[in-house]
This record gives structure tokens, sequence and C-alpha cells, in this order.
């Protein structure tokens, strides 16, 4: 269908158009607003159905991570495969971009021109699309950028810019600007702290009327953006005089950093043209595979998740260092902006657990740098992150005391105080709490008040090395559970277990997940006493604190080293192929290669140091016999 020039507005949920209206004048953009019904009724009942349905999703959300953590960490060679496979597109995420988008549906002409559009840009820019394709027609515009996370794809119409290969130039440079714009976003996403939303995007003064005004649907500064993108790279001297805050912005983010500027070369453009036109064969399959890494990160966050709560469970160290760092690592390559620290962590939890493995440090040791670090490691996201960790259900902790059962006399009937009053001064993560309650017969609204009333510690419970049943325990769940398996418990009194063998055994003799949580409450806990021994034998936090610095800042150069080495010797070999096969060897050779060789000059540094600090030890021992004589 022919668009006419009037100010018509057709609905499209994902594209922005561009419509050519005569030879020199601008364009327009289109889409569907989408309206939220309003809430209308906010009625106690309804909130409490609310808070009830996603505590429940929540506590679904926790145990499907926590099964899918420990069905990798039971399939070794999935999980070993999976994780390879990732790894390379977390490593060519991390490394600049250079892989030119595919171009589909486009005559020889079509593709020339466009070819020589991602020509003239920044290598950077060109990485920016994934696809290009050219349509027989949009509804209401010459082109339109689609913002998927991580995936934008540009949609040009043959029937807007015809034989005219200039104004298709122009209308190709507006929509990568769009794109740009884009990935400057939170995960991918316009308006989320995207650049368009900063000064000095609209303001005036404007390149074109349509820069100021946009199409009217979406707000005008993505236009702003779009249009100064366009004339920087196809006009710039004009937009310098018209606009030249925004050329100066413009310039400044152009200008190519250190990696950047390395790789704008012929080597890695061949390679890259190559690359997008395999892919070309598969349609949007470069779309699909820069998801990917994102949905990789995700998938690692969510494997992170269910470690922490298994961690929780086992009091595992190595489990719950492994967790924060898979959290903090996915989440980390959920976003384009912080996949170098993203990768710094994946160095360094490799080399804390060879470490570990080689018995130089312990996971005691590893597990306390990586809980003080990772915030530092991964800025803004390790912090979020270390927030995120504490706000989780099993890091909230519950303590009945005296003052919790004032409160609640009067308020629950008295056998239910007594059961209550059992649980005085444990502590209970928020999840063992509720089981437990549930137990002992409390309705839903009574342990909401026990939660209230009851006092919160700060930081997480030391996990016990092992439990006991003992005469006490078997009193105190005399009341909560049937007299049978009171019975099968006693034939368990004054064995000491640890959880897993506790909660194996349990399970067996059918006992609920409820039943356990009880038990374990009133269960006699063991903690063994630490030694300095195994500390001095086997390393030091000093250690293991430069085994994880040395991992990350290898894995970081050799995953910057390895690719662009691959792609320079392969090319040099044989051209754009060699280019690809290089990229892959040097992308999984370079990340293994410099994270080892980080973590092993990091335990050399690490031995120095305790050597340096054991001998100023000595040194200073030794002075004080000599005045004391």
């Amino acid at each position: 269908m022919k668009i006419n020039n009037s100010a018509q507005y057709i609905k499209n949920p994902v594209v922005k158009g561009r419509e050519k209206r005569n030879e020199k004048e601008e364009v327009k953009d289109s889409a569907v607003i989408s309206s939220q019904p309003e809430v209308q009724d906010n009625s106690v009942d309804n909130l409490k159905k609310m808070k009830e349905a996603i505590t429940k999703g929540l506590e679904s959300v926790y145990e499907s991570a926590e099964k899918t953590s420990e069905y990798l960490d039971n399939s070794p060679k999935t999980h070993d495969a999976l994780n390879s496979a990732l790894q390379f597109f977390k490593t060519i995420r991390a490394f600049p971009r250079f892989i030119y988008p595919s171009l589909i549906g486009m005559t020889s002409q079509e593709r020339e021109a466009v070819v020589s559009v991602l020509d003239s840009l920044p290598l950077k820019d060109v990485g920016a699309v994934k696809s290009i394709t050219m349509a027989g027609s949009l509804p209401g515009g010459s082109g339109g950028a689609g913002p998927v996370p991580f995936s934008p794809f540009v949609l040009l119409s043959r029937e807007s810019v015809g034989s005219n290969v200039e104004w298709l130039k122009e209308v190709a440079t507006h929509e990568i600007g769009h794109a740009k714009d884009y990935e400057t976003g939170l995960f991918g996403l316009p308006k989320l702290f995207s650049e368009s939303s900063k000064a000095p995007w609209g303001k005036a003064p404007y390149i074109t009327p349509y820069a100021e005004s946009g199409p009217g649907w979406y707000p005008a500064e993505w236009d702003d953006f779009a249009e100064s993108f366009a004339y920087y790279h196809r006009n710039p001297e004009e937009l310098k005089a018209t606009c030249p805050e925004k050329f100066e912005r413009m310039q400044e983010l152009e200008k190519n950093g250190f990696f950047e500027g390395l790789i704008d070369n012929k080597a890695f453009r061949e390679t890259g043209k190559l690359m997008g036109e395999i892919m070309e064969q598969l349609p949007y399959l470069q779309n699909g595979l820069a998801l990917i890494s994102f949905v990789g990160g995700l998938a690692q966050a969510f494997k992170g998740l269910g470690e922490m709560r298994r961690a929780e469970k086992t009091g595992d160290k190595r489990l719950k260092m492994n967790a924060t760092m898979n959290f903090a690592a996915g989440s980390c390559f959920a976003s384009k902006l912080f996949c170098i620290p993203g990768m710094a962590i994946e160095g360094a939890k490799a080399e804390l657990n060879r470490s570990i493995d080689k018995k130089e440090i312990t996971a005691e040791q590893a597990n306390a740098v990586v809980q003080a670090t990772v915030g530092v490691i991964a800025g803004p996201v390790g912090q979020a992150v270390n927030w995120v960790i504490s706000k989780m259900p099993w890091n909230k902790l519950y303590e009945i005391n005296e003052g919790t059962i004032e409160k609640l006399s009067g308020k629950i009937e008295e056998y239910k105080l007594d059961r209550v009053n059992a649980l005085k001064d444990k502590e209970l993560t928020k999840r063992e709490l509720k089981k437990i309650l549930n137990k002992m017969e409390l309705t839903g609204d009574e342990i909401d008040l026990v939660k209230e009333y009851a006092n919160k510690p700060k930081g997480m419970k030391d996990a016990p090395d092992s439990y006991r049943i003992t005469g006490t325990t078997i009193k105190n769940l005399g009341n909560n559970l049937p007299e049978y398996k009171i019975d099968m418990l006693s034939s368990m009194q004054n064995k000491e277990v640890t959880e897993k063998e506790l909660v194996k055994i349990l399970e067996k003799l059918n006992f609920d997940t409820g039943e356990i949580a009880l038990i374990k409450t009133f269960a006699e806990e063991i903690i063994k006493e630490e030694t300095g021994t195994e500390d001095k034998d086997t390393g030091s936090l000093k250690r293991a604190a430069s085994v994880g610095i040395g991992g990350a800042v290898g894995a970081v150069a050799g995953g910057f080293i390895g690719p662009y080495l691959g792609v320079m010797a392969g090319f040099a070999i044989a051209g754009p192929v060699g280019g690809i096969v290089g990229l892959i060897a040097g992308a999984l050779a370079g990340f293994k290669g410099g994270s080892y060789l980080g973590g092993r000059a990091g335990n050399l540094v690490g031995k120095g140091l305790e050597r340096v600090i054991e001998g100023q030890v000595n040194g200073s021992g030794e002075s004080n016999n000599q005045v004391k004589e």
C-alpha cells in the first residue's frame, strides 16, 4: 500500500520507520503506544493475594534454579560443553565489535551502497547492527531500527528509496544511528540511561526539523541523535556549524578507544564482512547468535542463584564462592556495558578453583576474598549483586527471643505460643522459619506476626559441620511430629551425621521438607573449631587475593590479545577464512591461557608476600629476644 504524505501514523510494535516526504525534506516514524488498564480494586485482600502469588512465584524460581545448578554439577560433560560454547560468545562479546551485519534481500546495487556506508563508519559502529534487510515496502516509513536487546536490526523500504542511492545511504546511516543509540542503553534498551536521554540531545539547536519533532509517538531526542549521527558522518561541516555542542559530543562518542583503533584495519574488516555473508545463508542468524551471550549471562546468573541456595543448605564455602561469582559474572554479561568486568570475574573464578584443587589455598580463603572484593571487581554491577544477594530469603535471619514471646502473648493460642517458645534463641532463615511454623500448625497471619516480632540478627549464620539427634531433640519434637516418626528418630539418637547424610536418611524415611527443617532446628549443631595449621600449610588470604587478581587480569588480557593475534595471523595466512579460524582459536585459547598464566603469576606473588611477612615476624621476634637478653 502506498503511503501518502499526510500525517498518517501506522501502528507497528517494534520498528521505527522513516518516510521520505520529498527530495529535501526529512522523514517520520511510527509505532504502537500500548496502554495499561488501571487497577480498579486495590483492596487489602487483593494485595494480600498478590503478595502470596509473588512469594510462590519467587519460591518456584529459587527451586528451579537450585535443580538446574544441581543437574549441571552432576553432569560434568554437559556442564563443560556448555561452558566452552558460551565462553567463546562471551569473549567475542567483550571484544570490540567488528562483524559486519548480514545484508538480506538486496540487489547488487543496494548491497554496494549499504556496504559503502558501513565502510565509511568506524568499525565499532558497523557491529552495532546485526542485520540490514531490504523489504518491498514499510508502512509509514523509509526505514526502521528494531530495539531488540543486543541485537538491533535495520529494515529499509525499496518502495521508498527506489533507485536513489544517496537517499538509501542517508536512510541507512540514520537507522544505524538509532542502533548505536540503543546499545548505549542498559541491556540495550532505549531510554534506560541511553545516550539520547542525556544532554545535549533533545535541545535546540537542531540539525533538521525532523530532529526536533520526530514522528510524535516516541521521544523526539531519539531522532535528534540519529539525525546528528547521520550528518556527522555524511555532512560533518554543517553539523559543526549548526549544532557545535552536538558535533563535539558526537566526536567524543565516535572516537576509537585503544583496542577499537587497533582492530580497525583491513584484516578485521574483511574477516567481519565474510562472517556477515556466511550468516546471510540463514536470515537473522546473527541476531540470534548476538542474543546467546545475553541469554547465557542470564542463565549463568540463574545457576548462581541456585548454587547460593544449595550453599546455604550445605555450608559449602567453595560452592558459595562459585555461586557469588557466577551470579556476578552472569549479571555483567547480561549488560554489554560490563562485559569486561564479567570476563575478569570468570578468570578469577577459574584460577581460584584451580588453586583450591592444587591445595595452594583453602576454599574458606578463596570465599572470603570473593565476598570482600566482588563489588570492586564488577563495579556498579558487583555492588548491585551484593545488594541482591543480601536480600535473598536465605540471607534474612530471624531469631525468637523473650521480646518476641511477650509481644505474641494473647495474639495466638497458648499451645501454639508454647511451640514457638521452643524455637527461642535459634537463628532461622525466612524459608526455614516459615516451613517450621507451618508444621506447628500456625496460620499465615500468625506466621506473619511471628516474623514481625522476631529479632533480625545481622549477617548469615555459620552452617554446622554436622548434626546430632539428642534426647532434647526428641522431647522438643514430641508435639510436632507423629509418634511413629518420633520412634524413627529415636533410633538415630546420639549419631553424628553431616547435613547431607541427615537429609538423605530422613527423605528415605518419608519425612517431608517441613519436617526435615524442624528436625534440623532442634538437632544439636556441631561446629568444629578451625585451627591455623591448615591456613599456614595451604597459603593465606593474601595468596588467594593474588591468585584471583592474576586470573582476572590474565583473562581480560588474553581475551583481547588472543582474538586479535588469531585474526591477524589467520588473515595473513589464508585471508578472511583464516581470520575466522584464527578468531575462534584465539578467543578460546586467549581466555584460558591468559587466566592460567595470570593465576600462576598471582600465586607466585602471593607466596612472595607470605615470605616477606613471615620474615618480618621472625625478624621482630629475634630483635625482641636480643633486647630481653
